[in-house]
């Protein structure tokens, strides 16, 4: 079967405007949506820690990733991961040592384990961005087994500092509210 002239040119002109359809850009591009960060459950809801940040939770856990939950006050954390004062051996010594429990790396928001806490127990390199505490912390506490270091980086120089379990640096001097990456 022949296709007439015009019925041709109609397919080839149909086809041309199906193709620039299909090629064209559009005329105003988006701005590329935040990445999100690490959502965690709070109060009965999913919170994104980076972008709504921690409403009025004190302690954030972070048992993976993907199974971060918070708690509006510092004993619900300690009850939820099991940890008493009392059986604390540090806090036994020193009263002045704040609370983190026994398997856990602790990073306070201010000096002398003040402010927000935020809890992590696994071997790699957290972005601190993800749990909304980006240069915020101050003191931090190392409770995990003899021997298993801590660490954290630098935002502004990439320098890194460790602690060694058990540890506890009540300020962190020059390096306050610069880390954004944690090795807990």
């Amino acid at each position: 079967m022949r296709t007439s002239p015009s019925r041709a040119a109609r397919i080839v002109g149909a086809s041309a405007v199906l193709a620039g359809l299909l090629t064209a850009a559009p005329s105003a591009t988006a701005a590329p949506a935040p990445a999100p960060g690490a959502t965690a459950d709070y109060a009965g809801q999913s919170i994104d820690l980076a972008r709504d940040g921690w409403l009025d939770a004190h302690t954030c856990v972070v048992h993976t990733p993907e199974n971060v939950r918070c708690y509006g006050e510092a004993a619900e954390a300690d009850g939820a991961l099991g940890y008493e004062r009392s059986a604390d051996p540090a806090a036994r010594r020193n009263a002045a040592v704040p609370a983190c429990a026994n398997g856990w790396l602790c990073l306070y928001e201010h000096a002398n384990g003040g402010g927000r806490r935020l809890i992590f127990n696994d071997e790699y390199w957290h972005n601190l961005y993800d749990y909304g505490f980006e240069n915020r912390t101050s003191s931090w506490r190392n409770n995990q087994r003899s021997g298993d270091s801590g660490g954290l980086r630098m935002s502004d120089d990439q320098r890194q500092i460790w602690i060694d379990a058990p540890g506890y640096t009540a300020y962190i001097g020059i390096y306050n509210d610069r880390a954004y990456m944690v090795h807990g």
